[in-house]
């Protein structure tokens, strides 16, 4: 079968910054290579690279990826993109570049890859502002982080796109679907059959049959949820016709799980063993977890129904043995991609920190060439030397100290910045670690603080930011550390403190932050915060495994609800 995934989305756009005879023919490869992949595949094939100019070399090489992309090794054209970029390429290119690339690293999992990749694109697209290829950035920096378990910043990517007015069919289809997928993952209410049936006409005015099969498997999945059981089963119908003249595993497996269920609730016994034996004939059927686990479920009931117990435990047993290696991928990669973002930011601080070090040794060089003249006329002035060493020495001091503060602290709030923060953790759980004693991470994050900062501006954000670090500050006692680590999310460490006290103290930041008066600020609005607490009793004195299993309590405050605080468990899932 085909291997179909995400990047079936990437855009089919015009070139306008090449100009030469061959440019309609790459033009029109790019436009239909989706449509008809063996024809776009001969026709680039046919052009000689060497009658090209050098723009139209790195245009010709970029659809030579995406072409192979199809039917080629990914980690093999994950190279050939990062060759690209070493290129002195246009940017309106660079930018289809890396929202491939970063789509790519995605579904490869390659999570610290992708984040640095999408910093680099973030960057560029502050460059060039008025690309046309903005919404094909935004999709693939939606479907990225929707790769990495975040629907709320994949659905604000997808909005941003949607905003653009240089959008295409194309790219409106494949956010259609980022929007219903991130909506149901995320059980909003206002998804509805109509939603469903715009996507289902944009799509198919957009001829991007794989999307509209991706579309009504989640509209199907919709209406199961409604108990709508009738036209669920009317969907999956219509759906399988289309799947199957062009088949891939992934949605296969989907539809004949999804059958299974809605016979099985049907009563239609029969035929929902039909679809689950069709399920366990699809070759790569354990790359797709979930699906597979409903299916066990069927299976499973349908052997009790027969009197078959021993057949339904066996079931039951796949069924926990799927579920728990489900959970442990999941566990892995939340970890994977905290430490991929810690790395990420200790870079920066570092280089942060190396800036900040190299201007101190600018300031120590100045001061020695002045010591040196200065001690040119003590010759004739002892008086004065002695009056300029006493002055240098003390500006020396306030320079380096002045510098390690900048280094340590959040300009904005006067609190400590990430770089500090982490070192301060460190340290504690070393320390903790030696005498057995616990340590405690409290993460919180302002909820809809992006709604602040569009409807009040900026300055307002700021002010709600250095209001939110005083109530922080104010609640967690002055044995605690209290950093901001980016944006709207801070943290706190707690020591010498039990369990239940941590949690107690997490409610205290949640409620002081929940009290503060907006009118302060001559605006009208509420501010509440969602917080993850974790301890080294759960999660060991491993930094990262402290931070993952905050950060997951923290995404449980988020999902179910925000304004709350959850303490991590072993048995919470992501």
């Amino acid at each position: 079968m085909r291997r179909f995934i995400w990047f079936g989305f990437f855009l089919c756009l015009s070139w306008s910054v090449l100009s030469s005879e061959h440019i309609d023919k790459l033009r029109h490869i790019d436009s239909v290579r989706l449509s008809d992949h063996q024809m776009a595949k001969a026709k680039l094939a046919s052009i000689p690279m060497a009658s090209l100019d050098t723009d139209e070399v790195f245009y010709y090489r970029y659809l030579l990826g995406l072409i192979l992309t199809v039917d080629n090794d990914l980690t093999d054209i994950i190279a050939r993109y990062d060759s690209l970029l070493e290129e002195p390429v246009q940017p309106e290119l660079r930018l289809r570049i890396l929202g491939s690339l970063i789509n790519l690293l995605g579904v490869k999992r390659d999570w610290k890859s992708g984040l640095q990749r999408v910093e680099e694109l973030l960057a560029l697209l502050q460059e060039v502002p008025d690309s046309t290829y903005k919404p094909d950035a935004y999709l693939n920096l939606a479907l990225f982080h929707l790769n990495i378990g975040q629907p709320e910043t994949a659905l604000h990517f997808a909005e941003k796109a949607f905003s653009s007015e240089a959008l295409v069919p194309r790219i409106r289809c494949g956010l259609h679907l980022v929007i219903i997928s991130t909506k149901s993952k995320l059980q909003l209410d206002d998804l509805s059959l109509a939603e469903f049936s715009q996507a289902d006409q944009v799509c198919n005015n957009a001829n991007q049959n794989y999307t509209i099969v991706n579309i009504n498997i989640w509209k199907a999945k919709w209406l199961l949820q409604q108990n709508r059981l009738d036209e669920a089963q009317t969907v999956l119908t219509t759906t399988l016709m289309k799947a199957e003249k062009f088949p891939t595993d992934g949605q296969l497996i989907e539809i004949f799980s999804l059958f299974a269920i809605v016979y099985w609730k049907n009563e239609a016994f029969d035929n929902a063993r039909h679809y689950a034996d069709k399920v366990m004939e699809v070759e790569f059927k354990e790359d797709f977890p979930q699906p597979l686990i409903d299916t066990y479920d069927i299976k499973r009931q349908l052997a009790e129904r027969n009197g078959d117990y021993k057949q339904a435990y066996q079931y039951l047993t796949a069924r926990q043995q799927l579920e728990q290696n489900m959970y442990e991928r999941q566990l892995a990669d939340e970890i994977a991609i905290q430490q991929a973002r810690f790395d990420i930011d200790a870079k920066q601080s570092e280089i942060e920190l190396l800036d900040k070090q190299n201007e101190l040794l600018k300031a120590e060089s100045m001061l020695i060439n002045e010591r040196l003249e200065n001690s040119l006329l003590a010759l004739a002035l002892v008086s004065i030397l002695l009056s300029s060493l006493l002055f240098w020495s003390y500006r020396s001091r306030k320079v380096q100290s002045k510098l390690k503060m900048f280094a340590q602290t959040d300009a904005l709030t006067q609190i400590a910045n990430r770089g500090h923060f982490t070192d301060c953790l460190t340290e504690k759980l070393s320390q903790a670690q030696k005498n057995g004693s616990l340590v405690g991470l409290i993460l919180l994050d302002l909820d809809h603080f992006k709604n602040i900062n569009d409807t009040y501006g900026h300055q307002v954000g700021d002010w709600a930011l250095i209001q939110t670090a005083k109530a922080i500050k104010e609640s967690v006692g002055d044995d605690a550390i209290v950093g901001r680590l980016g944006g709207e999310e801070f943290g706190a460490v707690i020591t010498g403190k039990q369990e239940a006290e941590i949690m107690h103290i997490a409610e205290r930041c949640r409620m002081a932050i929940e009290h503060i008066q907006s009118s302060m600020s001559e605006y009208q609005f509420k501010l509440t915060v969602s917080a993850g607490v974790s301890n080294s009793s759960q999660a060991g004195y491993k930094l990262e495994n402290l931070y993952a299993a905050a950060d997951l309590a923290l995404y449980q405050s988020k999902h179910y609800g925000r304004n709350r605080v959850y303490e991590y468990s072993s048995t919470m899932v992501g």
